[in-house]
């Protein structure tokens, strides 16, 4: 693929009007945030450019009213993430370790979830490797679908890959699964603030139980969840009971990754495989992409965060 080389933001964004209204709410609350901004998108294809397009036309949407508060919680989400960052380069481990700890520092604190989940919202336009596991999902796998499917996803949020499997036609039936019922609370409001017209199933459901699922579903879609689990090869075998015949899970997944409430640290591509492999799923395809698009194996050797996107089948 080829990469844009342009020298400024307006450059390469001159034909992508959302992407450039997103950058530009980052730099009204952050103005020296404006070289990270562009090594980020010099890296993009025209793919991946597109993709960034898409998907901040639908980002506008949700902020559309508080734009300035979102510019100001994602430079403030930066922040706690570099402060993470300086801790897991020094110690070479995530600072915290279990859901106790997470619910503690950061889950039980109101305030700083909406900030910390209103900065990550612009990310999914922002970072590279973000938007680029985004690429992959709407390009590999909704676009990998040739027949009409029944989705699920785990962990929804902000309800994006769940507009995105709603607006396929090939959709059948879409269900979202979350263990906190104030979270689906704010994906619902998501999903109309999105226009979703299709009905979408808003479960109530922690993937950490015992035994199996009740329903299946020919894609199942888990992203930016495991590195949240104490356990998630014990998630991963549980949904794996939830993939019906010939389906597929889509896992997204961070290696190197310190956040306040990441728990999980996967370390390698191989770790992403074994992890995989262990909850009796075989590996179809996995796509890595790093920060600012460096490239894969010098981030992977100095420990920089990596996006490692995966599509896999019950064995």
């Amino acid at each position: 693929m080829t990469v844009v080389k342009e020298a400024s933001l307006d450059a390469i964004l001159r034909d992508r009007p959302s992407a450039l209204g997103v950058a530009n709410i980052a730099l009204g609350a952050w103005p020296e945030h404006d070289k990270f901004l562009l090594r980020n998108f010099r890296q993009r294809s025209p793919e991946i450019l597109d993709a960034t397009e898409t998907v901040a036309a639908e980002v506008l949407k949700l902020i559309a009213g508080e734009e300035k508060r979102f510019g100001e919680d994602y430079r403030w989400t930066c922040d706690r993430l570099r402060d993470e960052e300086i801790f897991f380069h020094r110690e070479g481990r995530y600072r915290l370790s279990t859901f106790a700890e997470a619910y503690a520092e950061v889950y039980s604190d109101h305030d700083y979830m909406r900030r910390y989940m209103s900065g990550l919202l612009l990310t999914q336009v922002l970072w590279y490797n973000h938007v680029a596991s985004m690429e992959m999902f709407l390009s590999r796998v909704l676009g990998g679908a040739s027949k009409p499917f029944d989705y699920l996803e785990i962990g929804p949020g902000h309800g994006l890959t769940v507009y995105f499997a709603a607006a396929s036609p090939l959709s059948r039936s879409l269900e979202a699964w979350d263990v906190s019922a104030a979270s689906l609370e704010e994906t619902d409001a998501a999903l109309k603030k999105l226009g979703v017209s299709k009905p979408v199933s808003l479960v109530e459901t922690n993937i950490m139980q015992p035994g199996e699922a009740t329903k299946r579903f020919d894609l199942v879609v888990i992203s930016e969840v495991l590195e949240h689990l104490e356990k998630p090869a014990d998630a991963l075998r549980f949904l794996r009971s939830a993939i019906a015949e010939g389906g597929r899970i889509y896992i997204n997944v961070p290696i190197n990754s310190p956040s306040p409430d990441h728990l999980c640290l996967l370390s390698s591509r191989e770790d992403v495989v074994a992890m995989v492999e262990e909850a009796g799923l075989r590996v179809e395809r996995i796509e890595l992409y790093a920060t600012q698009g460096r490239p894969v194996n010098t981030a992977l050797a100095q420990r920089i965060s990596v996006s490692a996107g995966v599509i896999a089948r019950p064995v």
